[in-house]
C-alpha cells in the first residue's frame, strides 16, 4: 500500500490508510499480508524531491524486491496506490512483471496540463517562471514534464489484474481526463465514486470499498 503526494502511512485516504490496511489484513478471517511503504521525501523516507512518479516508482520496485525477499511469491503480490502512490505503482508495474495485481486510486491520466495549472500555487513562483522550472527539471532529473502521461504506462499493464478507483469530482463524467481515459484504455475496470473527491472513495463509501478492493485481490492473486 503506497500513500501519496504529501501524506504518509497514517494521513492518506483522510487518515484512514491504517484503518483500511488492518481490515484489508484481517478481512474474512484470513486477509492479506500488508506492507505500507512511504515514497522518498514523504513520512519516515529519505530525500527531499518529488519527481511525479518517475522516481518513485523504483520505491515500489524496491518493496516488491523486499517483499520476495521474505518469501512470498510473485504470483502472490499486488499493490495498491493513492494518488502520487497510484502514479508510482502505475509506472512500476508496467517494468515489473512481479507485480500480479495493481489497484489505484486517483492515479495521473496525462499529468501536464495539471502540474502546468497548479505549479505557481505549488512553488510558490509567478507563472512565467514555470517554462524555466520544466527546463531544471529535464535538467536535473532526465524527464520532459510534458511527457508525463501516465495512461501511456498504464496500457502495458493488462492482462494482469487492474482496478482503477477514482471519485466523481476528480473525473466527472463529461471530463477531457474521463474521455482521455475511456480512448486510452477501453472496457478498464472502472470503479467512480458517486460524490467522493481526490482519494475520499474509501471514506465515502468504507465498506463497499474494502469489499470491492478485497475481492479484486482475492480474485487477482494466488
Amino acid at each position: 500500500m503506497v500513500p501519496g503526494r504529501g501524506e504518509n502511512r497514517t494521513s492518506e485516504f483522510y487518515s484512514h490508510f491504517l484503518d483500511l490496511g488492518a481490515k484489508l489484513n484481517s478481512f474474512q478471517g484470513r486477509g492479506f499480508n500488508i506492507l505500507m511503504i512511504e515514497l522518498r521525501a514523504h513520512g519516515f523516507s529519505g530525500g527531499d524531491t518529488c519527481t511525479w512518479g518517475v522516481g518513485e516508482r523504483h520505491d515500489v520496485e524496491g518493496a516488491v524486491d523486499w517483499i520476495k525477499q521474505h518469501g512470498i511469491h510473485p504470483g502472490s503480490i499486488g499493490a495498491l496506490g493513492a494518488s502520487l502512490g497510484a502514479t508510482s505503482c502505475v509506472y512500476a508495474t508496467a517494468d515489473d512483471p512481479d507485480i500480479s495485481a495493481l489497484a489505484t486510486d486517483g492515479a495521473g491520466i496525462d499529468e501536464y496540463p495539471g502540474i502546468k495549472r497548479g505549479w505557481a500555487r505549488n512553488t510558490g513562483a509567478p507563472q512565467i517562471f514555470f517554462p524555466a522550472g520544466m527546463l531544471m527539471e529535464r535538467l536535473i532529473y532526465g524527464y520532459d514534464i510534458r511527457t508525463l502521461r501516465p495512461v501511456e504506462a498504464m496500457k502495458k499493464i493488462p492482462p494482469r489484474p487492474f482496478l482503477l478507483i477514482y471519485g466523481s469530482k476528480e473525473l466527472p463524467a463529461d471530463s477531457d481526463r474521463r474521455r482521455l481515459l475511456n480512448q486510452e484504455m477501453p472496457g478498464a475496470n472502472l470503479w467512480v465514486v458517486p460524490g467522493a473527491a481526490h482519494t475520499g472513495a474509501y471514506t465515502a463509501t468504507p465498506q463497499a470499498y474494502l469489499d470491492k478492493v478485497a475481492a479484486f485481490f482475492d480474485t487477482s492473486l494466488k
